[in-house]
C-alpha cells in the first residue's frame, strides 16, 4: 500500500491516518499506533476489504501524536465533524467512541488571549465602565462588596494554583490609591490597562448559569479593596461567543491573557503551570501534543518545562495511589483515629517506669526516632524500663517499605536497648477498618 506523510513523522507512537480508494474517491479515517508499515487498517468494512484486496488503496498519514487517547479524541472530533457514519463516500461505520468529544484548540486559546490583549476588545466588544459607587461600602479601611451587589454573583476561574497572590493584590491596591481611583491616568503613566474579562451567562459544572471572571480577579479585588477605586473595567463576552468554548479552552484562554513575557500582569508561574499540565493529562494523556503546545506557547524554556512534567509526572502517580489505596483505608491523621492512638499511649505509660507515643513509617530511617529515645533512656527523669512504640503507615507502600527495610533498624536498636536494660516493642496500627455488612 503506497503511504505519503502530510505532516512530519519523527517516530511518535500513535498517529492518525487516511484511506483514498483511487478508483472511486471513496474514503476512511482511522487511528493507529506501533510500526506504521506493519499496520494498514482496524476496520472490518467489507467494501473497505475488498478495495484492499484489489490495491485500489493508498493511505495518507495526516496527524502524529505520543498520546493514543489523544488520537481516540481526535478520531471523534473529526468523524463527527463529517458526519462519516452517514457518508455515502466514507467507509467509517461510525463516528469515533472516545467520552471526550473534542480537543482544546490551543492555537485558537492563544489567538484570542492575544487579540485581548492587544486590541482590549474582542469580537466589537469593548471595554465597559461598571459603576462601583452604589456596589462598594467599607469596613474599617477596606473597601467590601455591599450584600446587595450584583457583582457578588459572578464565578471566578481558578487556572492560577492560587486564586489570589497577597503581594500582586497589595501592589495593584497602592497603585489604585496612588492614582486616586483614576485608571486613565495609570494607563497614561504606565501603559497598564486594568480591565478583567467576563464571561456572559456561562453554564458551570453543576451550577446554574452565571457571568464568570476568567481573567482580572486581582484588578477585581483590588479595586473594591482600594480607597479610591470606584470604577471597575470590564469586557464582556456574549454567550453567543463563548458557547463554542470548552472548559479546557477557557482555562487555557485564561491563562494566555497573563503570559509569562508580559511584565506588567501576574505572570503564569510554574506551579500554576504544573497545576493546569496535570488537569490537561489526567483528560488527554501527559504525553499528549496538547500539554507539550499549552507549555510551548507560554514559552518557558526547557528546563523549566522538564521541571513542569517532571511535577506532573509526581502528581500523576500520586492521583494513581490515592485512588489505587482501599476505600476502608484508615487514616490516622484524623482527629478521631489519632485519639485513639493517644488513648493506647496513654494506657501503656500508666506501667510505670514505661513510655510509649506513636510515629509515622514515612520516616526515611530510625535515626530521629532512635535519638528521642535515647533521650529519654540517658536524660529523662523516670527510671525508663519500657518503651512501646505504636507505629502507623500513611500508605501501602509506607508500609512495604517499613517492613522491608526499616523494621531491622528497630530490631537493631532492640538489641542496644537490653543492655540498658530497656525493653523496645513497638505495634504496627491496623491500615484497614471493617466494612460495614
Amino acid at each position: 500500500m503506497k503511504t505519503t506523510y502530510e505532516v512530519k513523522y519523527n517516530g511518535e507512537s500513535a498517529w492518525g491516518y487516511k484511506l483514498i480508494n483511487t478508483v472511486n474517491k471513496m474514503w476512511y479515517y482511522g487511528i493507529g499506533q506501533g510500526d506504521i508499515e506493519k499496520y494498514d487498517t482496524g476496520s472490518y468494512n467489507p467494501k473497505l476489504m475488498n478495495a484492499f484486496s484489489k490495491g485500489q488503496i493508498e493511505r495518507e498519514i495526516v496527524r502524529v501524536d505520543n498520546s493514543y487517547r489523544s488520537m481516540q479524541i481526535w478520531e471523534r472530533e473529526l468523524l463527527s465533524e463529517l458526519d462519516a457514519e452517514n457518508d455515502d463516500t466514507s467507509y467509517n461505520d461510525n463516528n469515533g467512541f472516545s467520552k471526550i468529544k473534542r480537543l482544546p484548540r490551543v492555537d485558537m486559546c492563544k489567538d484570542i488571549a492575544d487579540e485581548i490583549r492587544k486590541y482590549k476588545s474582542y469580537c466589537g466588544y469593548e471595554i465597559t465602565d461598571i459603576d462601583l459607587s452604589t456596589e462598594k461600602e467599607f469596613k474599617g479601611k477596606i473597601g467590601i462588596l455591599k450584600p446587595t451587589s450584583f457583582l457578588r454573583d459572578w464565578g471566578s476561574l481558578q487556572p492560577r494554583h492560587n486564586l489570589y497572590v497577597a503581594e500582586h493584590l497589595k501592589n495593584l491596591e497602592e497603585k489604585i490609591d496612588q492614582y486616586k481611583g483614576n485608571l486613565e491616568a495609570i494607563e497614561q503613566e504606565t501603559g497598564q490597562t486594568l480591565f478583567g474579562v467576563v464571561l456572559q451567562n456561562r453554564k458551570q459544572k453543576n451550577k446554574p448559569k452565571a457571568d464568570l471572571k476568567i481573567d482580572g480577579n486581582h484588578t477585581f479585588e483590588s479595586t473594591v479593596r482600594s480607597r479610591y477605586g470606584f470604577t471597575l473595567k470590564v469586557l464582556y463576552i456574549p454567550e453567543s461567543i463563548h458557547n463554542d468554548w470548552t472548559e479546557d479552552e477557557i482555562r487555557l484562554i485564561a491563562e494566555y491573557l497573563n503570559p509569562i513575557d508580559e511584565m506588567t500582569t501576574l505572570q503564569t508561574a510554574e506551579e500554576d503551570a504544573i497545576k493546569t499540565a496535570v488537569e490537561l493529562s489526567i483528560k488527554y494523556d501527559k504525553d499528549s501534543s496538547v500539554v507539550n503546545d499549552y507549555l510551548n506557547k507560554h514559552k518557558f524554556t526547557s528546563k523549566a518545562k522538564d521541571r513542569i512534567k517532571k511535577n506532573v509526572t509526581t502528581q500523576l502517580n500520586k492521583m494513581d495511589k490515592e485512588a489505587a489505596r482501599p476505600k476502608n483505608f484508615i487514616d490516622h491523621t484524623l482527629p478521631e483515629y489519632r485519639e485513639i492512638m493517644k488513648d493506647k499511649v496513654n494506657d501503656y505509660e500508666i506501667e510505670s517506669g514505661t513510655y510509649s507515643t506513636y510515629w509515622s513509617s514515612s520516616k526515611a530511617s530510625i535515626g530521629d526516632y532512635a535519638s528521642k529515645m535515647l533521650k529519654k533512656i540517658y536524660q529523662g527523669k523516670e527510671n525508663l524500663k519500657k518503651i512501646k512504640l505504636l507505629i502507623h503507615h500513611p500508605s501501602v507502600e509506607a508500609q512495604e517499605t517499613f517492613e522491608k527495610d526499616y523494621e531491622v533498624d528497630f530490631e537493631n536498636w532492640q538489641r542496644i536497648f537490653k543492655h540498658e536494660k530497656v525493653e523496645l516493642t513497638w505495634e504496627e496500627m491496623p491500615m484497614t477498618k471493617e466494612e460495614q455488612a
